[in-house]
């Protein structure tokens, strides 16, 4: 198959600066050398490769119902049911996966949340109403909303309660104050 400016391609060996399975696009084509140009998305640098080191990669053809997801973090391409953690089931009762690979999660995760912390911050559940110190929205927990112990992934020691859906977002920004004030500053760009 004749590969094209802008086709996603897959590393086939180890270079010295990217990893087997690399996910890149091709930029730019050089017939005289037989190689492409390549971004590789996970490190954004680009490399000159020779046309036989990489392959065309279908991006339809990986993720949910596939053999191989590209993890959105390192941009490799690996195995769905090994590379990848369950991370709820859908609507009809199908597993999905993180979209973060094993190895990158260990890096998102941080430490866990001490057993000690775990034990004093359960003596403290709110079991009636509860009002999360985020979105200020009130709830019965486990009935209209689940609440989960937030804590501080650098230490493992607990923040406090709030609901799922605060947790999520925080999670989604990886508890960054720079992010979270992007986020309000993009906002803001839109507020009149």
């Amino acid at each position: 198959m004749k590969l094209a400016v802008d086709d996603f391609v897959v590393l086939l060996e180890n270079n010295e600066e990217i990893e087997f399975n690399s996910v890149g696009i091709i930029k730019e084509i050089y017939e005289n050398t037989k190689s492409y140009r390549v971004l590789f998305i996970g490190k954004n640098i680009e490399l000159v490769i020779r046309f036989n080191y990489v392959r065309y990669l279908d991006l339809k053809k990986t993720g949910k119902g596939y053999d191989y997801k590209i993890c959105n973090l390192c941009y490799i391409l690996k195995k769905e049911g090994d590379e990848f953690e369950i991370n709820q089931t859908d609507a009809k009762g199908v597993k999905t996966t993180r979209p973060t690979c094993k190895k990158c999660r260990e890096s998102i995760n941080g430490k866990p949340l001490k057993a000690t912390e775990r034990k004093r911050m359960l003596q403290e559940k709110p079991t009636l109403i509860f009002t999360c110190p985020i979105c200020n929205k009130c709830s019965i927990p486990g009935i209209t909303a689940n609440i989960v112990i937030d804590h501080d992934h650098l230490t493992g020691n607990a923040r406090t309660w709030i609901c799922d859906s605060c947790n999520t977002g925080l999670g989604r920004f990886k508890d960054s104050i720079e992010l979270l004030e992007s986020a309000i500053n993009y906002l803001k760009g839109f507020t009149k």
